[in-house]
C-alpha cells in the first residue's frame, strides 16, 4: 500500500518544496518528482490527484499527460504554467486535464482545486468498482450489453457488430480516441458463441516492451531474472472466449511477428519455453492511428494489418452523433446516482444545448469525464451552464459564429434551418419552436431554400 496520494511534479525545487509543505498542511500525503518520467515510476492506485508543471526536462507535462491518456490512467490532473498560453491550455483539457492554472498562483485557489480533484478521484474509484462489477457480472452472467443510439451511423455500426459477433473473425475496431472500441469490443464478445468464456483487455501503450510481451505470451519459470514463477499469459488466460488489445498500432515492432504467428496458425510459445501452445482466442483488435503511415514507415508490418483487419468497424466521432449526446449524458447521470445510491441528476435545457454544439474532440470519454465532475459540484441535482467549463461554453459559441464571414443572408439562414433540422432530429415543430418561428415558415423557408 502506498504511502502517498499526490504527486506533484515540478522541475523547480523550491516550489516543489514549498508545495509539499502546503500539501501535508491540507491533508494531503505527497510525494514530488523532478519530471514526467518520474511520474511514470510513481504511478499507483492509491493516487488521487498529479499536480504537473508544464515544462520540465526529458518528458514535459503536455508529454506526461499523454502518455497517462494513452495508458488509460483516469488519475485527476492538474497542470502549473509559467505563462497563459490559450493553446496549451485547451491541449490539456482536451488531453483530460482537470484544470490548467498560472503561475504566480493563489495557494487558496490551488488547493480548492486539489480537494475537489480528490472528490472526484473518490467518486471515479467508487464507479470502476461498480463498472468492474457489472464486468464480472457479464462474464458470469452472459449479460446482453445495450448501447444508447439514436443516430443513423451508431446504428448502422452497431447492427453490423452484432453480425460479426456470430463470427470467430478478427475485428479492427477503428476511430478517435474515446470514441467508445472497447465498449464495441464487449458489445461483440457478449453476442458471440465466446460469452460465457473470457473477455480479456490489454492496452498495448500501457505497459513497457518487456512487460507487454510477458503480458501477452507468459513465460517460464528463470526465462528472465525476476521470472521466479511459470507465468499464464493473456492469450492464453483468454482462451476459448476474447482477447482485446486495445491500441494495436502501438505493438512494438519486434513482437509484432509473434502476434501474427497467433493469428496465423494459432499458437505460440512462452518467453524462455519450448513448449508450443495451441491458442482458441478470439482477438478483437482497436486503434486510432494511421495504419497506411505507420507501414508506409515501416512501423507496422503490413502482413499484420492484413491479419488484423479481416472485418474492419469504424466508429464514428461524437460530433457526427448529435442525436447520441444527450442520451449518453442522461445514462452516464443514470449510472453515477446508482453508483452513489443518490437522487438523478438532471441536465438544464441551456446546458444541454451548449453540449449539443460543442466539438467533443475527446469523444465519449471526453463527455463521460464532464459530466461525472459537473455531478459532483452542481446545486439542486441540476446542471446548469455555469456547471460545465467555460472553455466548452465558448468554443460552442466559436463553432456556431465561425465561417459567417463572406455568405450572404440567405444562405446564413438557410444553414441555420438545416443545423436546427439536424438538431431536432428532422421534426420540423420542434425546429419551429427552437428558432423562434411558426411552423408553417418552416415550410415555406424550406420551400425556398430547396432543401
Amino acid at each position: 500500500m502506498a504511502e502517498y496520494n499526490l504527486i506533484i511534479a515540478d522541475d523547480d525545487s523550491t516550489i516543489r518544496r514549498l508545495l509539499e509543505i502546503k500539501a501535508t498542511h491540507f491533508g494531503f500525503h505527497p510525494i514530488t518528482a523532478k519530471n514526467g518520467e518520474e511520474v511514470f515510476k510513481l504511478l499507483n492506485d492509491d493516487l488521487d490527484v498529479i499536480l504537473l508543471d508544464v515544462k520540465m526536462p526529458k518528458m514535459d507535462g503536455l508529454q506526461c499527460l499523454q502518455k497517462l491518456a494513452e495508458s488509460n490512467n483516469k488519475t485527476p490532473v492538474i497542470m502549473l504554467s509559467n505563462e497563459h498560453d490559450a493553446s496549451v491550455a485547451m491541449q490539456a483539457v482536451k488531453l483530460g486535464a482537470l484544470d490548467y492554472l498560472t503561475k504566480p498562483f493563489n495557494l487558496d485557489e490551488l488547493f480548492t482545486s486539489l480537494r475537489n480533484a480528490r472528490k472526484i478521484s473518490k467518486i471515479q474509484k467508487e464507479n470502476n468498482q461498480l463498472k468492474e462489477n457489472l464486468s464480472d457480472s457479464l462474464s458470469s452472467h452472459s449479460s446482453e450489453i445495450n448501447l444508447i443510439s439514436k443516430s443513423p451511423a451508431t446504428i448502422d455500426i452497431q447492427n453490423k457488430a452484432l453480425k460479426v459477433a456470430k463470427l470467430d473473425s478478427t475485428v479492427l475496431l477503428t476511430g478517435e480516441s474515446g470514441t467508445g472500441k472497447s465498449i464495441f469490443a464487449r458489445l461483440i464478445h457478449a453476442n458471440s458463441d465466446r460469452k460465457d468464456k473470457p473477455f480479456i483487455t490489454v492496452s498495448c501503450p500501457a505497459l513497457p516492451r518487456e512487460l507487454l510481451e510477458s503480458e501477452l505470451f507468459g513465460h517460464e519459470k528463470g526465462a528472465f531474472t525476476g521470472a521466479i514463477k511459470k507465468r499464464i499469459g493473456k492469450i492464453e488466460a483468454a482462451a476459448g472466449g476474447t482477447l482485446f488489445l486495445d491500441e494495436i498500432g502501438d505493438l512494438p515492432l519486434d513482437l509484432q511477428p509473434k502476434l501474427l504467428n497467433v493469428l496465423q496458425d494459432q499458437e505460440f510459445s512462452r518467453i524462455g519455453g519450448t513448449e508450443i501452445i495451441k491458442s482458441d482466442t478470439r482477438i478483437i483488435t482497436a486503434s486510432n492511428i494511421n495504419f497506411k503511415e505507420k507501414i508506409a514507415n515501416q512501423e507496422f508490418r503490413e502482413d499484420l494489418f492484413y491479419r488484423i483487419s479481416v472485418i474492419p468497424l469504424e466508429l464514428p466521432p461524437l460530433r457526427e452523433q448529435i442525436e447520441n449526446i444527450i442520451p449518453l449524458a442522461e445514462h452516464f447521470l443514470n449510472r453515477i446516482a446508482k453508483s452513489r445510491n443518490s437522487t438523478l441528476i438532471n441536465i438544464s435545457s441551456d446546458a444541454k444545448n451548449i453540449l449539443k454544439q460543442y466539438q467533443w474532440p475527446g469523444n465519449i470519454r471526453q463527455l463521460e469525464n464532464l459530466i461525472e465532475r459537473a455531478s459532483v459540484f452542481c446545486e439542486d441535482n441540476i446542471i446548469h451552464i455555469q456547471d460545465l467549463p467555460n472553455d466548452l461554453s465558448q468554443t460552442a459559441t466559436q463553432s456556431s459564429m465561425s465561417g459567417l464571414t463572406g455568405h450572404t443572408l440567405a444562405e446564413i439562414e438557410a444553414e441555420a434551418i438545416i443545423q436546427a433540422l439536424n438538431y431536432c432530429g428532422g421534426n420540423k415543430a420542434e425546429t419551429s419552436r427552437t428558432l423562434g418561428i411558426t411552423e408553417k415558415s418552416i415550410y415555406n423557408k424550406i420551400k425556398r431554400h430547396n432543401l
